[in-house]
Order: structure tokens, then sequence, then C-alpha cells
């Protein structure tokens, strides 16, 4: 009784074995790509010249959104970042009621969803597009959220 194989079997054997092939190649292949793109990125970066990034904290900003489901708020630390300038640094202290309305306004037009991983980028270029025509001596690179909480 002995059985022969089926002709079916082993065709499917045939196919797992070569999607399981082109899977490993494709895996080899983007690690590298990831492997090459480090590389050239730690090369460039040692060429450019390095520029102290100075914080300025605009303090805790406690503000409601607009979230009509329910009664939402955000709690933030919010701390602009910029190149090293002495004179941007007391602009910040001399404006920073009005750089402060300028970040409550534009948070408190958000809603909860807002603040996903994805769009708080988009949040924080907004924020310096609104708070560098403020500025006079210098403009600022980075918004930090320190401490983001969302109830």
């Amino acid at each position: 009784m002995s059985e022969k194989p089926k002709k079916g079997n082993s065709l499917k054997l045939v196919i797992i074995v070569l999607l399981g092939l082109i899977v490993v190649g494709g895996a080899a292949y983007g690690g590298m790509m990831l492997a090459s793109k480090k590389g050239a990125s730690t090369t460039t970066s040692a060429k450019a010249p390095t520029v102290k990034e100075v914080t300025y904290s605009l303090d805790e900003c406690l503000v409601n959104l607009t979230d009509s489901d329910a009664k939402r708020y955000l709690k933030v630390l919010v701390y602009v970042g910029y190149g090293e300038n002495e004179e941007l640094s007391t602009e910040l202290k001399e404006q920073k009621p009005i750089i402060r309305d300028l970040v409550i306004k534009t948070l408190r037009s958000k809603k909860a969803a807002d603040f996903d991983d994805s769009v708080v980028d988009n949040i924080k270029k907004e924020l310096i597009t609104k708070i560098n025509p403020v500025l006079t001596k210098g403009k600022i690179d980075h918004i930090y959220f320190n401490d983001l909480l969302v109830q």
C-alpha cells in the first residue's frame, strides 16, 4: 500500500518555498538599504557645523479643547528651541506674554484627536509659523512639548 505523492501537494510546497525566499530576500534588501542610509547620514552629519540649540520655557499651558462630544482639556509644558542668540533670548523674555497668547489660541482651536503622534508635528509647525513673525532678532527652529496630557 504505497501512496504516490500527489502532484497538487508538490506544487503547493514549491509555491510556499518560493514565497519564503521572496520574503527573506526582501527583508535582506531592506536591511541593506537601511544600513546604507544610516552610514550616509553619519558621514554627512559629521561635516555639518554644529550650532548649540538653546531652549526657552513658555511655562505650562492648560486650555480647553473644541471637542463637542465632551469637555476636554489639554495640559502641556511648551519649550521653544533656537540657535544660540543672546538678543533672541532677551526678546523671548520680553515677548513671552504675546507668544503664550499665540500658543494658547492655537491649542484651544484643536480637538483631542489632533494630538495623535502623526498630527502633533503639524501643530508644532503651525506654532512656529505663528510665533516667528512676532520676533525681530531671530527665529525659533523647534517647538518641544513636555508633559503632554489630554483629558
